[in-house]
């Protein structure tokens, strides 16, 4: 995987990228900035061994004005926005 890097402008990803829905729908298709860095994320669920890859809190704009959204997202529901 490519990895992210603060201040990155980032899409998210439309489609979902497995078969478990990890993103909600109200940030699908949009931009934000990449604000903080996890790194790798341990997965604690015996039954769902699936590696998701870095996890990054992601900045948008929300509905209103002055209104912002962080949302935490992991590395293969991203795209590198330019």
């Amino acid at each position: 995987m490519k990895g992210f890097e603060a201040n990155q402008r980032v899409r998210v990803k439309k489609e979902n990228a497995s078969p478990n829905r990890r993103v909600p729908d109200y940030v699908r298709g949009r931009t934000g900035v990449i604000v903080k860095v996890h790194g790798a994320v341990p997965n604690y669920e015996h039954d769902h061994p699936d590696n998701w890859g870095p996890l990054y809190s992601v900045l948008f704009d929300g509905r209103f004005p002055n209104e912002k959204i962080v949302v935490d997202l992991h590395e293969p529901w991203l795209e590198l926005y330019e």
